[in-house]
């Protein structure tokens, strides 16, 4: 059987993902060299120095990846990649696998599409789990008066709608700081922005693996934030810690991945920590940056091991020797 693997921004050259992105990448072809299983090919751009593995095929890549999976992803029996929600890039992707016969090692479509919107996710995820209040807007048409009116506090967060990097998060404070950012956001192209709330509390994130009948959760990570001139920066992260509210984070998770059907694969959930209230953020539908420690650190084969659940639904237990950090 022939496995196709490939992450975007090392075929692209997105500079804002490619850091985690390589990484992220080279973590599953480490664990893949061994596999007995699959005839693997892997993806690349040809100005990416090519990797040094004895079992693995690459394919450089000169096409568009979009005009090349139409054109070739037939010949592959499945496939294991890595693209961010972006302008509905991990959707598009997936529906030409799907359109094209080709099992997906990760999310369906119809999943990738909803946590390409955080709004709609928020539509998605039943209301007895705490959200923070959010607000979806054209940005051409909002003013700062009519989100102070609807938010009625005097700080909070703007962030894009359809967006993965945390490279466009501000905390607006005043009207001036706001024109600012809706500023950017139209240089940007960002049609849809989200204002939401501002909370105080301690980020986390989870990680987790899911097949058809269960999920599993691998480890709570640390998010590494960083605050410089109203911009909120992800920069790292820390994976495993442990965490006083451990289980109840792990039943809000079970909660919010049965609410979206077709997770499936490595997918991250997002959190803010306040005291004893576990508040729900965004899913990542997809292979997150704690994949490039926990990949490092796992006792097991952690790819084989997660392709071993989701396409066969055996119970997997993956442990973990120690701690590990990631920073851009």
């Amino acid at each position: 059987m022939k496995l196709l693997v490939f992450e975007y921004s090392s075929i692209c050259l997105n500079e804002t993902l490619l850091s985690e992105g390589f990484n992220m990448l080279k973590s599953v072809l480490d664990d893949l060299d061994n596999n007995p299983f699959f005839d693997i090919y892997y993806l690349i751009n040809r100005s990416i120095e090519s990797f040094d593995y004895e079992n693995l095929k690459s394919i450089y890549l000169d096409d568009d990846l979009f005009t090349w999976l139409k054109n070739n992803s037939k010949d592959y029996d499945y496939a294991l990649f890595i693209a961010p929600e972006d302008d509905l890039i991990q959707y598009n992707i997936t529906k030409i696998l799907e359109d094209n016969n080709v099992t997906i090692i990760g999310s369906d479509s119809k999943s990738s599409y909803i946590c390409s919107s955080k709004k709609l996710t928020y539509n998605k995820v039943p209301d007895n789990i705490l959200k923070i209040n959010t607000i979806k807007c054209k940005t051409d048409e909002i003013d700062y008066d009519i989100i102070k009116r609807k938010i009625n506090k005097n700080k909070f967060i703007i962030k894009p709608d359809d967006k993965t990097s945390s490279d466009l998060i501000y905390i607006i404070t005043d009207e001036n700081s706001f024109n600012k950012v809706k500023n950017i956001y139209k240089r940007n192209h960002i049609d849809y922005l989200l204002v939401q709330e501002y909370i105080e509390g301690k980020p986390i994130s989870v990680s987790l693996i899911c097949n058809e009948n269960s999920m599993v959760c691998l480890s709570i990570n640390s998010q590494e934030i960083i605050q410089n001139d109203n911009r909120i920066k992800y920069i790292g992260c820390e994976t495993p810690i442990k965490h006083p509210l451990e289980k109840e984070i792990i039943e809000i998770s079970n909660i919010i991945v049965n609410s979206i059907p077709g997770l499936k694969g490595f997918i991250g959930i997002d959190y803010i920590i306040q005291k004893e209230k576990i508040v729900f953020i965004e899913i990542n539908s997809r292979i997150t940056t704690p994949y490039i420690v926990l990949q490092k650190i796992c006792n097991q084969n952690l790819t084989n091991g997660i392709i071993d659940y989701v396409i066969n639904n055996k119970t997997v237990e993956l442990t973990f020797e120690k701690q590990g950090k990631f920073f851009r």
